[in-house]
């Protein structure tokens, strides 16, 4: 079969479809991809045997004059390449490309709802949420099989009426590789770091880790903070750099920008934290409890899919600083609990989102269409 997959860009694509891409190539299935360019993924992508074509995917808010370039750009993209199976990825890729690939016909259309980003975390305007609603309600009716990154989104699409039962599932996220990110010791014996592995948005939790930190390094103040990951001024919730720039310049955190590696930022944490507003299913916390590390992660859709509270780390309330500093400084001061709920974490990880697993069912879904 011709397998199209489109995502939001090509660093999506690469580093959360890998395992995916290889296996369809491994079985002769031809794979395209596309998304929106300038990431400089586009290249890695081609390096593993697959066409990439660019897109006009605007990653703001609704902008009806930037999305109609993206509508007529898809309809161009599936009538010339007319696969057998379109797979979108993100969330404008999902709208507009099930409406698009059905007005292609397109065979088969599947879906993965990775999350309901900022529109669903009480920080767009009010009337944004409604009309995001409606056009799910009409994207995804269009498509054969939508896939949710845990049960409380499909919970919530099944109940406001923007997806059929029978055309949606669960997966467990993204899926990790189980073997690339294993247990591995602390290369040298550095004071405790807590780290945090986001893009640098508001909505991720972000000034409640550093108001954490701050609380914290008060009395430990040889607790290193870590922020690892890049801005997107594309966001609305973006944190400006000033900002960041005093959060460095005062010591409360330090901040990494991304890397090609995360694993050797893994193995120096003594726990890992991600204190979002809501997540699909978050992969840099699948990442950090397959190498064995303690999580501390907010009770919200996609945080309790990875994180069993008192197991393999603990969950808190969502813009509550101080109880996120209560949970990681329970932890910082018991080394021995940390060893324990990593340990649990790594269990959990080969239990229940082995990506082999989540590849696996993608496939079974794309054969639905030669039946």
């Amino acid at each position: 079969m011709k397998i199209l997959l489109v995502s939001r860009c090509a660093w999506t694509l690469f580093n959360f479809r890998q395992g995916l891409i290889r296996d369809l190539k491994a079985e002769g299935h031809q794979v395209v991809c596309a998304g929106g360019e300038g990431d400089g993924y586009e290249e890695r992508l081609r390096s593993l045997g697959v066409r990439f074509t660019g897109l006009p995917i605007d990653r703001r808010a609704l902008r009806p004059w930037k999305d109609a370039r993206l509508l007529l750009a898809l309809n161009r993209l599936y009538r010339a390449e007319r696969p057998d199976v379109v797979h979108h990825f993100t969330i404008k890729p999902v709208i507009y490309g099930s409406l698009i690939a059905r007005m292609a016909r397109v065979p088969w259309v599947v879906n993965t709802v990775t999350g309901l980003g900022y529109v669903f975390t009480g920080s767009a305007p009010r009337w944004l949420r409604p009309l995001v609603e409606q056009m799910y309600r009409r994207a995804l009716a269009a498509a054969d099989r939508t896939f949710f990154q845990n049960t409380e989104d499909l919970r919530l699409f099944v109940e406001r009426g923007m997806v059929a039962p029978a055309r949606a599932e669960a997966l467990a996220g993204s899926g990790v590789d189980i073997e690339h990110f294993s247990p591995r010791p602390s290369a040298s014996p550095r004071a405790p770091q807590v780290l945090m592995v986001s893009r640098v948005l508001a909505d991720k939790g972000v000034r409640e880790f550093v108001a954490a930190a701050a609380a914290i390094r008060r009395a430990r103040p040889d607790v290193e903070f870590v922020l690892l990951g890049r801005r997107d001024d594309r966001n609305p919730t973006a944190i400006p750099t000033d900002e960041i720039a005093r959060w460095q310049s005062d010591g409360t955190v330090r901040w990494v920008d991304e890397v090609e590696d995360v694993r050797p930022h893994l193995a120096e944490a003594a726990v890992v934290v991600l204190p979002s507003y809501r997540e699909g299913t978050p992969r840099a916390l699948l990442e950090a409890a397959a190498m064995g590390r303690a999580i501390v992660a907010t009770d919200i859709p996609g945080c309790r899919e990875v994180v069993e509270d008192g197991v393999n780390g603990y969950l808190v309330l969502p813009r509550d600083s101080v109880a996120l500093a209560g949970a990681l400084h329970r932890l910082l001061a018991d080394p021995s609990e940390q060893a324990r709920m990593g340990a649990r974490g790594r269990e959990k990880v080969l239990r229940e989102f082995d990506e082999r697993a989540v590849v696996a069912r993608m496939k079974h879904a794309y054969r639905e269409v030669q039946r």
